[in-house]
């Protein structure tokens, strides 16, 4: 994306903040998911590519 463009997103950003502040919205629902982690096993398969894609997929995405 050009700088000019990313400016302007940024711009945008901002301005409807700080309406929905002004406006006295309240805020949105935030999760703290952040400090809970999944459990991971160690992977001890073989260290191709192929394989360890297809392990992280399986593990994260089905």
């Amino acid at each position: 994306m050009k700088p000019a463009k990313v400016t302007r997103i940024v711009l945008a950003c901002a301005v409807l903040h700080n309406m929905r502040r002004m406006w006295g919205e309240p805020n949105p629902d935030v999760q703290d998911d952040l400090d809970e982690q999944p459990d991971v096993q160690n992977f001890d398969g073989p260290m191709d590519g192929r394989g360890v894609r297809n392990r992280l997929i399986e593990q994260y995405f089905v």
